[in-house]
């Protein structure tokens, strides 16, 4: 009888461990989306500004989670039909952003091939939890539009222009987080 009780506690104990192992294993998936609602990172605005020695690539980031993103950057990855011409990178300000508050970025572009070269941009944004665990999310970027001072053969004039951040132009905006 004894060791009846002893069989059934095990076995309660082992399905009630199982449980606790499987729910923390779904917890964090391998890519860290982490419960979307905690950290739902939106970029609200961006810019890309042409000036004369450094171009500027600014925006606004939310975070429209529950949970608090402690050292948050955010990086650029610039390409034209070649392909890749190259990257920066930067924090945020302020580097921790609180659930439902805003943190602004100025990526400084010096890069002469970027600055030549890039025709648009994709962001990933990195932070970290609580307890450190990291964070990533692609966004998608913009294209650069043509404007004066670019030497690329074309003498048209354009804007000096990005992303007016609305959307309809194909840049700009935020990722949701559903895909991947």
């Amino acid at each position: 009888m004894r060791l009846m009780l002893n069989i059934k506690i095990f076995g309660l104990a082992f399905v009630l461990s199982t449980l606790l192992v499987l729910n923390q294993s779904q917890y964090i998936d391998v890519l860290g989306q982490q419960n979307i609602k905690q950290f739902d990172m939106i970029l609200l605005n961006q810019q890309y500004y042409n000036n004369p020695f450094v171009d500027q690539l600014v925006g606004e980031i939310l975070n429209n989670g529950t949970h608090t993103a402690k050292s948050v950057e955010i990086s650029a990855l610039f390409y034209n039909d070649s392909g890749i011409v190259g990257h920066e990178s930067s924090g945020t300000d302020p580097t921790t952003i609180s659930a439902g508050d805003k943190s602004t970025f100025t990526l400084q572009i010096d890069d002469e091939v970027i600055r030549s070269e890039a025709e648009g941009y994709e962001f990933t944004l990195k932070w970290k939890d609580e307890q450190s665990t990291d964070y990533f999310l692609r966004i998608s970027g913009g294209e650069i539009a043509e404007s004066v001072g670019r030497d690329d053969g074309d003498d048209s004039s354009g804007g000096g222009g990005g992303d007016d951040g609305d959307d309809s132009s194909g840049g700009g905006g935020g990722d949701d987080g559903d895909e991947e």
